[in-house]
């Protein structure tokens, strides 16, 4: 599995920390919470602040722009998602606090109202 792999190589990158990750599926709730559509495919900006995080997560925490073989890894795992979860719409948002960040994937598909949520964390330690 992809974030299996992401994660192990966070690990090795900070041994006191790493990427951690959490999946969320909400039955008949897409209406609420996830109430604007946003698009079904990310924007160029959060293409690269999704790409920029899974980056840092692998122990290379450095400034815009991201290598292109993350963003090649940020459209592989959005690939997935939509293969396993056939989203209609998709989100990234994230903070980031120098030493950590967090974001979330929100996906929703409105043929039977269902809302996706893939947490994404990361910390040195």
């Amino acid at each position: 599995m992809l974030l299996e792999k992401l994660q192990e190589r966070s690990h090795a990158a900070y041994p006191e920390g790493g990427l951690l990750f959490t999946y969320i599926e909400a039955a008949n709730q897409a209406h609420f919470r996830y109430p604007v559509d946003l698009g079904a495919a990310l924007s160029a900006e959060g293409l690269e602040e999704l790409a920029r995080f899974l980056q840092a997560s692998q122990g290379d925490y450095i400034a815009k722009p991201s290598a292109p073989v993350f963003i090649s890894l940020a459209q592989e795992l959005l690939a997935h998602l939509d293969t396993d979860l056939n989203f209609d719409e998709v989100s990234w948002s994230m903070d980031d606090g120098g030493h950590d960040m967090s974001g979330a994937l929100k996906m929703a598909r409105r043929t039977d109202n269902r809302f996706f949520e893939l947490e994404l964390m990361w910390s040195v330690d």
